[in-house]
């Protein structure tokens, strides 16, 4: 009867123990999964801690990322972790459902927009209050050493753009004197251009003198660059101008997709950043920035077709690089007062 009693007890401890297996792989398995729906990077370090990567495999890692031209991936599961790009002597990976390895959405500038690449890729994003950096989770899972494949992926290396968002950039009596500021100076606002003037390709108002506010967004973006070119794996280099300039986007302003590089007097235009603010209740949608991931051809960054949509937050601020394709969707206000608008303070971080 005891030897009974001892074997149930033994039996449901193993159950347990088998539950708890089952529930700890079901966690790990979705964060891989909402790290490769969230399109970051991982360092090769990084990575071995999410998979939980043995010594000899990583060494093997080393040895590719190390090699003249490397491009290719490995498997692990269902997923597929491709090299990125290499920085710095180390090795930055993405990961990817391996049945759906490219891509989940195409779009382009003729056709309606699909469903976004990285759905709530801004949602997934650790947004840290206070001004800090967002920030990267990592945790630990197997993988078969011998799952690799040095064969490079035939498509067209797509390079996943890499992004910051600091919430509550400026303190609450700043964002109110901004506000007040920026609706009192609506005259003076005056509608944007662009290179091709095409009135159809641009649609919004700006104001590109405002000392009382320019200075200190300025001041603001050049202490925190050095964190920002670190967290975005940047190279490093030498901050020179920063420009700013006030805008807003009403009822059907937008702006197509474009880069801030592009032109030969724009071409040492490293970050672009863009702070937004808005009356609250907030009183308009859309607005979104579309961040397209990128391609090179013939040498140039182009457009690929996943990207990522951030919305526009009251008090946040978003860096990326300047090479990089965005657009701004239409903006829906319906009451169409100024004061209701779409506002930033959007600028550029040029090198020397």
């Amino acid at each position: 009867m005891q030897a009974q009693r001892e074997s149930k007890f033994i039996s449901e401890i193993i159950s347990e123990d088998k539950i708890c297996q089952v529930e700890s792989l079901i966690k790990q398995l979705d964060l891989v999964r909402h790290i490769a729906e969230s399109g970051f990077w991982l360092s090769t370090d990084e990575l071995a801690i999410l998979l939980n990567l043995d010594g000899s495999f990583i060494r093997s890692l080393d040895n590719e990322i190390a090699a003249p031209n490397p491009n290719y991936k490995f498997f692990w599961r269902n997923f597929e972790c491709i090299l990125a790009d290499r920085q710095f002597e180390k090795g930055f990976w993405l990961l990817r459902t391996r049945d759906n390895s490219l891509v989940n959405t195409s779009i382009n500038k003729d056709q309606e927009r699909g469903q976004e690449f990285s759905k709530g890729a801004a949602n997934h994003t650790n947004q840290a209050s206070n001004s800090a950096i967002t920030s990267k989770t990592i945790t630990s899972e197997a993988i078969p050493s011998e799952a690799i494949s040095l064969n490079p992926p035939p498509e067209t290396k797509v390079i996943p753009t890499p992004y910051a968002l600091i919430e509550n950039f400026l303190s609450q009596s700043q964002l109110n004197d901004l506000l007040r500021y920026s609706i009192r100076k609506q005259a003076e606002f005056v509608p944007t251009s662009n290179s091709a003037n095409d009135p159809n390709y641009r649609k919004s108002f700006f104001l590109a003198h405002f000392p009382e506010f320019s200075e200190l967004m300025i001041d603001r973006v050049r202490k925190i660059t050095p964190q920002i070119i670190k967290h975005l794996d940047i190279n490093n280099f030498a901050i020179g101008q920063i420009e700013s300039q006030l805008t807003a986007h009403n009822h059907g302003n937008f702006y197509k997709i474009h880069n801030d590089s592009g032109s030969p007097e724009d071409e040492s235009r490293i970050l672009t950043y863009v702070y937004y603010f808005n009356r609250e209740p907030k009183a308009f949608t859309g607005g979104e920035l579309v961040i397209y991931d990128s391609k090179i051809e013939n040498g140039y960054y182009v457009a690929a077709n996943s990207f990522k949509t951030i919305k526009p937050t009251n008090n946040t601020i978003i860096f990326f690089p300047s090479h990089c394709m965005h657009e701004v969707l239409p903006v829906s206000c319906p009451s169409e007062y100024f004061a209701d608008s779409r506002f930033t303070i959007n600028g550029w971080v040029r090198h020397v």
